[in-house]
């Protein structure tokens, strides 16, 4: 478990990702790893998933990818580790280890864009920002599909970039966080559900479900406890929601969060979604409106920014009880 050094550090990164985050050129430096696990991902995709071969054959090959970049992914973490402490001022570099994991304002930012697309009623642009951050196709998407994929997205992203770093950093230091954002990677570039693909990704998708379980039960209650700040938010329905899917068995544990934001939203979320093989379908999650807009993206965006303010407080109020 964490020391109290370990969560000041984390405390301190998460801080001066939500104020420098932002900044272009860092952001596209922060983004360098974990684009590199994607790349390898393509790459053994490309190479192994060949479509003469069997499901269970893929499957197979697809579980051997999975440990092959979990090992790499942990080594890497234990040698930045190593390399941390050895230097005189240890915190700098273990700090932007995991700076470069967190997906905080990177999330915000990018929940920002997609309403500020929909509202201008630029939909390509808000296409355009979704791409790659769905487990599904964007292109086909209207309005309402992109504002729900919006939600859906951001979602996701506050589940494994912002509490599940956060959980698997505290718990099992960078090596631990390191192999658990290398999963996540490789479950959303190989595991896309519908395609030809699938099978290859199975064991990505089964073992990022198991990972986000219980940072994704996390992340909901983070964003029940934030509603009531939120205008027009609904703490109740969230609650609701929020404790109807921590009894349930979900494909990922990014789906409890979708619960108790559709419930804070009056959304309905998920559904029937796109793929280039045919559509997939999948149930709706929350009773609002399935016609999302851009107001709703926004309000999304509001939830999570509070939601983080949150987190910060009770990693703050962790310090102070391990210094005491």
């Amino acid at each position: 478990m964490a020391d109290i050094h370990t969560l000041a550090l984390w405390l301190i990164v998460l801080a001066a990702d939500a104020l420098f985050g932002g900044l272009p050129g860092l952001r596209r430096a922060l983004e360098a790893p974990l684009a590199a696990v994607a790349a390898l991902g393509f790459w053994f995709e490309r190479r192994l998933n060949r479509a003469r071969r069997s499901d269970a054959n893929r499957t197979v090959r697809g579980a051997v990818v999975v440990i092959v970049v979990v090992a790499l992914a942990w080594a890497a973490g234990a040698g930045i580790r190593a390399l941390s402490v050895a230097l005189p001022d240890e915190g700098i570099v273990e700090g932007i280890a995991v700076a470069c994991m967190l997906g905080q304002r990177r999330l915000i930012d990018r929940v920002r864009a997609v309403a500020a697309a929909l509202a201008a009623g630029d939909l390509d642009a808000a296409r355009a920002v979704l791409r790659g951050q769905l487990p599904y196709s964007a292109a086909t998407l209207d309005a309402h599909a992109a504002a729900r994929g919006g939600v859906e997205a951001a979602a996701a992203r506050f589940s494994d970039g912002v509490v599940g770093t956060a959980f698997w950093y505290l718990l099992a230091g960078l090596p631990g966080l390191f192999a658990y954002r290398a999963v996540g990677v490789l479950a959303r570039r190989i595991g896309r559900p519908g395609e030809s693909r699938a099978a290859f990704g199975l064991a990505a998708v089964r073992l990022d479900g198991a990972l986000t379980l219980v940072p994704g039960l996390i992340a909901g209650f983070l964003v029940v406890l934030a509603a009531p700040f939120v205008p027009g938010a609904r703490p109740f329905a969230a609650l609701r929601l929020w404790l109807r899917d921590a009894g349930t068995r979900l494909p990922e544990g990014a789906g409890r969060a979708e619960g108790a934001i559709a419930g804070a939203l009056d959304v309905a979320l998920g559904g029937p979604r796109p793929s280039p093989d045919g559509p997939i379908p999948g149930g709706w999650i929350g009773g609002g409106r399935a016609r999302a807009d851009a107001a709703d993206v926004r309000r999304a965006a509001g939830l999570l920014i509070v939601a983080c303010l949150i987190a910060a407080a009770a990693v703050a109020a962790l310090i102070v009880v391990a210094g005491r």
